[in-house]
């Protein structure tokens, strides 16, 4: 395993670990409380960012030389 894949793989287990953290957060009632709600938006963000880094995986692959 190469590090662009590794870094793929973290970042998908990452992504389904915050989208299962903001969907709990949500069934709790993230919409009505302040301070649920800015930890929803923080964990919308992270999504955010973790799609990035899959997306930056998936870039360096494409730059690699074929084998």
């Amino acid at each position: 395993m190469d590090v662009t894949e590794l870094l793929d793989q973290t970042a998908a287990a990452a992504l389904a670990h915050a989208a299962a953290l903001q969907h709990r957060l949500r069934a709790v009632g993230g919409a009505e409380e302040p301070e649920l709600r800015e930890c929803d938006n923080d964990l919308h963000r992270l999504i955010g960012d973790i799609v990035s880094l899959r997306n930056a995986a998936e870039l360096l692959k494409r730059m690699q030389p074929a084998s």
